[in-house]
């Protein structure tokens, strides 16, 4: 049986009208969670986590405020409690690799508690490394929540072609380690004859006894390439995964995620502003595309399946990375390879491909 994606599109057709609050995409993001049944995922008193990106410093399409407060207020009214929950990246220098600079990010670009009603949570800790043990550690703050819904920003992706629910569970709700086994193929080394011993890396890393030059013990290190990122002489060196490894990892930290959280789970997925780069980026590209809408589901593959069948339909915008095709992320990023990750997670059972779409 196919899983069921409802739809409400960003299109006003009474746009002459002065009045009509219900046309707004905020009542049809509404709209959409009741007709998905996400309601259901809020208990009276329960902890009910909003899992989103904040965009980083610098991207101007990320997901607005506005759609995060109305979440707010429609799960408080359903009696839960709304927690934004979010975690860091990796490494050091961007602008989101701890829990002290995402909360500055998100305040610099509209997500604060007095914006959006809600307390913001990194749930990985002040450094990103507090997770689950395991080869797939998730963020231990959101292995504790009661429930929690997914609010994507789809976008393309430069390495794994495409980005919205899936990408949002396995790469968002895991802490630095988790995020390292997607991008990375090996430990993290050090290479003696570019060392010149200076102990940057050593003075930075946030594992004691990780780093005793010119070696990172690998029993001990947390891999999150803080020690990567400083080292002036790059003298610490790992290996990159290929997009194909990459996009099969990413639905594997998926399941990983999804088995701690069970069945309390939702997705929402914004159809705007759609880039062919994710909202990792200190910048923002023309949308590939015409905003869409909104959709709604209680399963991560299907919703991203929709997403993606809504886009291949769309007109491309002239001026845009896209430049012809019937497959629009493939051709804005051609050495990607989406479809690993879908078909990794319908292998994984983390849902179906097939849909039902209703509007």
């Amino acid at each position: 049986m196919a899983s069921e994606v409802h739809f409400a599109s960003a299109r006003v057709k009474d746009f002459r009208k002065w009045w009509v609050p219900k046309e707004s995409l905020l009542s049809k993001m509404e709209c959409v969670f009741f007709s998905a049944g996400l309601d259901r995922l809020v208990k009276k008193g329960g902890s009910v986590g909003i899992k989103m990106h904040f965009g980083e410093p610098g991207d101007v399409h990320y997901i607005r405020p506005a759609y995060v407060s109305k979440l707010v207020d429609i799960i408080k009214g359903l009696g839960g409690k709304p927690v934004i929950v979010e975690t860091a990246g990796l490494g050091w220098k961007p602008g989101r690799t701890s829990r002290e600079k995402h909360l500055r990010a998100a305040a610099k670009n509209g997500f604060a508690p007095e914006t959006i009603g809600a307390p913001i949570v990194i749930a990985d800790g002040d450094d990103g490394l507090d997770g689950t043990s395991g080869e797939i550690p998730v963020a231990r703050g959101i292995a504790e929540l009661d429930a929690l819904i997914f609010l994507s920003h789809v976008t393309g992706h430069i390495q794994a072609g495409f980005g919205g629910a899936i990408k949002n569970i396995g790469v968002g709700c895991v802490s630095k380690p988790g995020k390292f086994r997607i991008h990375f193929d090996g430990p993290l080394k050090i290479d003696s004859e570019l060392c010149d011993d200076c102990g940057k890396c050593v003075e930075e890393c946030p594992v004691e006894g990780a780093i005793t030059l010119p070696v990172i013990n690998e029993t001990v290190c947390l891999p999150c390439n803080v020690c990567l990122d400083v080292c002036d002489r790059r003298a610490v060196k790992v290996g990159f995964n290929d997009k194909e490894t990459l996009a099969r990892r990413i639905a594997e930290n998926a399941k990983a995620v999804l088995d701690v959280l069970g069945e309390n789970t939702g997705y929402i997925n914004l159809l705007v502003d759609i880039l062919p780069h994710c909202d990792c980026h200190p910048h923002s590209d023309i949308p590939i595309v015409p905003d869409i809408g909104v959709i709604a589901s209680l399963d991560p593959v299907a919703i991203d399946m929709a997403s993606i069948d809504m886009i291949n339909k769309a007109p491309g915008i002239d001026g845009s990375a896209f430049e012809g095709g019937d497959d629009k992320l493939t051709a804005i990023n051609p050495d990607t390879h989406w479809r690993v990750q879908f078909d990794t997670a319908v292998e994984l059972g983390i849902g179906k491909k097939e849909y039902r779409l209703i509007q």
